[in-house]
């Protein structure tokens, strides 16, 4: 029962034309359930949607991956949070800035890349990256970057030898079994489509490839978005956290490494509230007008995607949750998607103990 009200919640997403479809899954340490909605195209064709749906996961590639292959490396003793990032990247000339800042988005760094869609090749992209002058004092407040994973993104493969989509399939995809989820897609057509882009660099619907144009530019495999999966795949990776690092009897990631997920590194006051905004490293730790709603704990860790995908971990009432949709399809003029995902998020921990029962008894 809670579980059927909890799919016509999301269908609402689909009647409200907040996206053409959506797939989900409630993920518990030792459950995991997935559903499915509406259709994964609207444009030029309608093409009905179904639980192995590809989706562009855009900025959450900047948490599961990024951060995690980061992490990776602190494990293996080749960096430290402090490190600086001109150590490994020479061409970065601020001095004052170490993985710290950038894993935080206190780097002082801009949003993005200037002039995006018209940049014509990777070299120039990094060009930009590497030039760019900072907007703030890094470490001083907390401003969103894509420059940020950008370079973080770089950072691995300089360091592990690997190109950044190699490395993540070896340390992160194949141990937590995430078999459908890679950069560059093959299986273009079990990919949910995402805008339709007019510009000096793309002309028609964006299906298959990356929607970012700077992760497009740079090839489609970048630190801060370039990742497609599935619900199935998102979920194996929630349980393995739920699981302190273990997936299928597999240690993924150390227990401490788990821990520091959650541990908030900055906070930003948000005008008399009294709840702050707060991250991590990398990570959303539940804050202010979370997308995981106003239910969960204070250990929640959160992050969302510009295409329409989200995911939420809460270690304290065992219990994850991603919805990944393509609410850019067939325009990101589009922000009905936001109001629906706390709803969601406040309906399973309003009615969790039901649920778990349901998804435990296989319903």
């Amino acid at each position: 029962m809670y579980l059927e009200k909890l799919k016509e919640l999301v269908q609402e997403g689909v009647t409200d034309k907040a996206f053409p479809g959506a797939t989900y899954a409630i993920v518990l340490p030792d459950a995991i359930y997935t559903d499915f909605v509406g259709d994964k195209s609207w444009y030029p064709n309608v093409e009905p949607n179904t639980i192995d749906t590809i989706y562009d996961m855009a900025s959450v590639t900047k948490v599961m991956t990024t951060t995690t292959c980061i992490l990776k490396l602190l494990e293996f003793g080749k960096v430290r949070l402090f490190s600086k990032v001109s150590n490994f990247l020479p061409r970065f000339k601020h001095q004052n800035i170490v993985l710290w800042h950038l894993l935080t988005h206190t780097s002082g760094l801009r949003e993005g890349l200037p002039g995006v869609t018209k940049i014509k090749s990777s070299e120039e992209a990094w060009d930009k990256a590497y030039d760019m002058e900072l907007i703030y004092e890094p470490g001083t407040k907390i401003q969103y970057s894509d420059v940020n994973y950008i370079l973080l993104g770089k950072i691995i493969e300089v360091v592990s030898g690997l190109s950044l989509d190699e490395f993540a399939k070896k340390y992160i995809y194949e141990p937590c079994k995430m078999k459908d989820t890679c950069f560059n897609p093959k299986d273009i057509k079990r990919c949910a489509p995402t805008e339709e882009r007019n510009d000096e660099i793309v002309q028609g619907i964006v299906r298959g490839h990356v929607h970012d144009e700077a992760a497009y530019i740079l090839g489609g495999v970048a630190g801060h978005a370039g990742m497609f999966s599935t619900a199935n795949d998102v979920a194996n990776f929630i349980q393995m956290i739920l699981n302190k690092g273990v997936f299928k009897n597999k240690r993924v990631l150390s227990g401490q490494i788990v821990d520091l997920l959650y541990k908030p590194q900055v906070a930003q006051q948000i005008g008399v509230s009294l709840i702050p905004q707060r991250r991590g490293i990398g990570w959303i730790v539940n804050d202010y007008n979370s997308n995981a709603g106003d239910l969960v704990s204070d250990e929640t860790i959160t992050h969302t995607g510009f295409t329409g995908t989200n995911v939420w971990i809460d270690r304290i009432n065992q219990v994850g949750f991603c919805l990944l949709s393509n609410r850019v399809h067939p325009t990101r003029a589009n922000l009905k998607h936001m109001e629906l995902r706390p709803k969601v998020a406040n309906y399973i921990m309003a009615h969790l103990e039901e649920i778990k029962k349901e998804i435990q008894n296989g319903n």
